[in-house]
């Protein structure tokens, strides 16, 4: 298990009320502590497809609180998030560990899922280039 640092008051301290100092002044161990507990803490809305597969993230913070506001995000119009709720697209408020886990290989196209498991795309014949 990784060793866990404690974040000393004074760098705390700078935190809070002198941000722009803690980089110069603070300690680096500190300073790690801290980036990795803000990191910890994010949470992040993901747009999942009816096969499971994460197509998009944003930012908590950014978005808003409820799965509406997540909607709303990655698909303005009403008529649209009508037929993709229909059609069973879903949003998830997710930590950031588990967005590494869950997000993460689906954006970059390395998941297991039917919609792009990691192979390239190919050519389809079109019904009217057959005839």
């Amino acid at each position: 298990m990784p060793e866990t640092t404690t974040v000393c008051a004074d760098c705390r301290e700078m935190a809070t009320n002198r941000a722009w100092v803690l980089r110069a002044l603070g300690h680096p161990d500190c300073v790690a502590a801290m980036r990795a507990e803000r990191q910890a803490a994010r949470k992040f809305w993901i747009r999942i497809n009816p096969q499971g597969c994460v197509e998009g993230s944003a930012l908590a913070e950014y978005v808003g609180p409820l799965a509406e506001d997540a909607h709303k995000q990655f698909t303005p119009k009403v008529r649209d998030r009508r037929r993709e709720a229909a059609e069973g697209w879903r949003h998830e408020l997710i930590g950031h560990d588990e967005w590494r886990q869950r997000a993460e290989p689906c954006l970059l196209r390395k998941c297991e899922h039917a919609t792009h498991n990691g192979r390239a795309v190919e050519d389809v014949q079109l019904p009217e280039a057959v005839s």
